[in-house]
């Protein structure tokens, strides 16, 4: 079974901008894709279509499941989406219940979200901050708490936009590590060469809102794909 099938999308913008034009991708479990393109070339707008947060016209099945009004939940519940602003991820006031929140669709005790939701923290390194606020740690510690309370939730696939954003090169390989310890598909709108280098299995190219290519990333040159990345 595919992760992902996307076939014929389209979607436009309220002004009247074409953001996706018949676009088409499918993707296998446990792939890592690169999903590169420039500024408004459709990437944000993708993976906000696959998270259900965009209703365009076209076809979207995630692990199975043909989204529709009826499935758009499910789909919501199989898919994490991390935003590039992660600031406006969290709701509740300190870590601790951040992820306790996230922990909301199953069937536990206060006690057990509680002791779940401590151990997601250790897991990132965070346990220290469980009572703080997520606005008060520094910008890899926020891109953690936010990482660690979607995938908390245990999503299908996971989608990031731009994920090592304002981060330096030892908080980014922080972020990646914690990344290949998951299982999940994973989709990465992203610029940055150590994305690819370090972690994608699969690089796209997107441009005017259409996928224009799909590779194995199997250490081949990066040189076709130098001007979309730094």
């Amino acid at each position: 079974m595919k992760s992902l099938v996307i076939k014929n999308l389209n979607y436009r913008y309220p002004d009247g901008t074409d953001a996706l034009r018949e676009a088409a991708l499918a993707i296998e479990r446990g792939s890592r894709l690169a999903l590169l393109g420039g500024n408004g070339s459709g990437k944000t707008t993708l993976l906000l279509h696959i998270a259900g947060l965009l209703d365009g016209d076209g076809f979207i099945e995630v692990m199975g499941v043909e989204r529709s009004k009826k499935t758009i939940e499910e789909i919501r519940r199989r898919v994490g989406l991390l935003f590039s602003q992660v600031e406006y991820q969290f709701i509740m006031p300190d870590l601790l219940n951040d992820i306790m929140l996230s922990l909301s669709p199953f069937p536990l005790s206060v006690e057990e979200k509680r002791d779940q939701a401590l151990q997601w923290l250790r897991r990132f390194n965070l346990e220290q901050y469980q009572y703080k606020s997520p606005l008060d740690l520094s910008s890899g510690e926020m891109k953690r708490a936010a990482l660690a309370a979607i995938v908390s939730r245990g999503p299908d696939i996971l989608l990031l936009d731009e994920p090592l954003n304002n981060l330096d090169k030892r908080n980014s390989m922080i972020i990646i590590d914690l990344l290949r310890s998951f299982e999940s598909s994973m989709i990465i709108a992203t610029h940055r060469r150590i994305i690819v280098e370090e972690l994608a299995t699969h690089i796209a190219v997107m441009e005017n809102g259409r996928i224009t290519g799909m590779y194995e990333n199997n250490e081949k040159s990066l040189s076709p794909f130098e001007p979309l990345l730094f």
